[in-house]
């Protein structure tokens, strides 16, 4: 307890007093000041005598004077707001000592530590978390924070509408649970750059929804760390690409099959086979050029929509009789081309030659009408028939000729060459 006979000494506790980093104002039983430090007048603004003719009960608010209950015997301590004499508010705390003389409550010792600053800083942090808390449920991305190990610490609630899952059902999962088998690879590729100078990486990939269905996601990581360089933490923040992912697919597919038939066009075709003879010079491969004969009759009897779909279900024998063994594309027109890798014998080639006809003896019945139609073949094998594209095509072009039912003069014989897709 503090005796009153203390504030007759002057000396070492007047300049305590003055020089206190606290504001402190000493106040009689009724709450009438009694003294004022330099800090206090500075704190709310007004004069010393302005203080000095006032009371505690006029610099607070009613409310907040209610509080200080004077009939307490031990300290107390509030947190509250008093008005600044220019009218804004300063936030401070504010604690009571009861100040006894001869055994008596004469009144209190009241310490007014500023912490305004410190509310403000909280008040940013509330409402960075408020924000942050709202942006987390208002996104249509998935927010989500996981430790070093890849294990999921926080996730937005827009997981589950986005995916499914409650929050609850994800936080405390490693986060390959959710990932495609097959983009495995890429996510460990993407995490081994955590040990390189590189704190944000993107990945593309695959992420299982509830219903088991996989959905294209692009996912920003944000390496948080340490001091020593160490992973902290990762913040990720994944957006739904499914979409725009079946809109590129779509795209490549189209530029690269043919829209009538929907088979590998002949850029693909083209791609395909002189990689092939690239990476695999030393294996023998057979190409193959198929010609529907007597289709321009076709076209002309009954008409292009007809001869359109003949031509997809010529396509579609031509796959099942070449089945795995190769790949089938539309040449162009009429014409059909297959390679076959790894050929080990002239007789495999001869062997699909034949499904391919027989697949065409049964009549192709189109919009009620029975048609039927053969196919001329010719084939070609690396590297003993030619070592590049374009020769092991002329080489089966001269050959599908010399089968065709009507042998057409050497002379008048097309040359099979590279052509651009039309």
């Amino acid at each position: 307890m503090l005796q009153k006979k203390i504030l007759e000494q002057p000396g070492a506790f007047q300049h305590f007093f003055d020089h206190h980093p606290e504001g402190i104002i000493i106040v009689d039983f009724n709450g009438k000041f009694l003294n004022v430090n330099t800090t206090a007048i500075n704190m709310f603004g007004y004069s010393r005598e302005e203080l000095m003719n006032a009371s505690l009960k006029e610099l607070l608010d009613v409310q907040d004077f209610e509080r200080v209950r004077f009939d307490e015997e031990d300290e107390s301590r509030f947190d509250l707001a008093i008005h600044h004499k220019k009218g804004y508010l300063v936030y401070v705390r504010l604690t009571c000592l009861p100040l006894v003389g001869d055994r008596q409550k004469i009144g209190w010792f009241m310490t007014f530590e500023d912490i305004t600053v410190d509310r403000e800083q909280s008040k940013i942090l509330l409402n960075i978390q408020d924000m942050f808390a709202f942006i987390s449920k208002k996104s249509q991305n998935i927010i989500s924070s996981l430790s070093p190990d890849g294990v999921f610490t926080y996730i937005s609630p827009t997981v589950e509408a986005l995916l499914g899952y409650t929050p609850e059902e994800v936080i405390g999962r490693p986060s390959i649970d959710f990932n495609h088998p097959d983009d495995q690879k890429k996510l460990l590729e993407a995490r081994n750059s955590e040990f390189i100078d590189q704190d944000t990486v993107r990945f593309t990939g695959r992420v299982r929804h509830k219903d088991g269905d996989y959905r294209w996601y692009e996912t920003t990581v944000e390496y948080i760390r340490n001091l020593s360089g160490d992973i902290m933490q990762r913040i990720c923040v994944g957006r739904d690409i499914t979409a725009r992912k079946e809109a590129e697919e779509t795209v490549v597919h189209m530029a690269f099959h043919d829209t009538l038939t929907n088979l590998p066009n002949r850029r693909l075709f083209n791609n395909h086979v002189k990689q092939l003879l690239e990476e695999n010079k030393d294996e023998s491969h057979g190409l193959m050029l198929i010609d529907l004969d007597e289709f321009k009759h076709v076209n002309d009897t009954f008409g292009h929509d007809i001869g359109d779909l003949l031509l997809i279900e010529a396509a579609t024998r031509l796959t099942g009789a070449v089945g795995d063994r190769g790949l089938a594309a539309r040449w162009g027109g009429d014409e059909f081309t297959i390679i076959c890798p790894n050929i080990k014998e002239r007789s495999e080639m001869m062997g699909i030659m034949e499904k391919i006809r027989e697949s065409f003896t049964q009549p192709f019945t189109i919009a009620h009408h029975s048609l039927s139609i053969a196919a001329s073949i010719g084939f070609s094998i690396s590297p003993g028939d030619g070592d590049t594209l374009e020769v092991l095509c002329k080489k089966a072009d001269i050959a599908m000729y010399k089968l065709k039912p009507t042998a057409i003069p050497k002379k008048q014989k097309r040359k099979c060459t590279i052509k651009k897709d039309r």
